[in-house]
């Protein structure tokens, strides 16, 4: 829970980094702030989608099949013997982890309002 409410102080920081600055440029201070947003969304959006295709174990499969392959050389076989790449005894057992992170839906979340928001204050800004 710590890290939730550490994650909304530094989103809270971005947007008010964010609405510094524009106010600091020459340029419409408005667009600035509508630009700023987009981005913040957009960097969120990507995160949450990241962690959202981790925890759904998207890249387990592709990992089985590096390690399959791996162990069905002779060199590999050997060579996994001695490093640390491979801990486990048997491929398949890694195959079905699931890993869960707390933080994906709240970035998945404010990054959706942040562009929803960029886009509606971009609507607005134009018409």
């Amino acid at each position: 829970m710590k890290r939730i409410n550490l994650f909304y102080i530094i989103t809270l920081l971005f947007f008010i980094s964010a609405v510094v600055v524009a106010s600091l440029q020459e340029k419409n201070p408005l667009l600035s702030i509508i630009d700023s947003l987009f981005i913040i969304g957009i960097i969120y959006m990507c995160l949450g989608s990241l962690l959202y295709i981790f925890e759904n174990g998207f890249f387990n499969g592709i990992v089985y099949a590096i390690k399959r392959f791996r162990k069905s050389t002779k060199l590999g076989k050997y060579t996994s013997e001695f490093d640390e790449l491979d801990e486990t005894k048997e491929v398949h057992e890694e195959f079905s982890i699931k890993r869960s992170y707390s933080i994906t839906k709240s970035l998945l979340g404010l990054g959706a309002v942040t562009l929803v928001l960029s886009i509606v204050l971009t609507y607005f800004l134009y018409t």
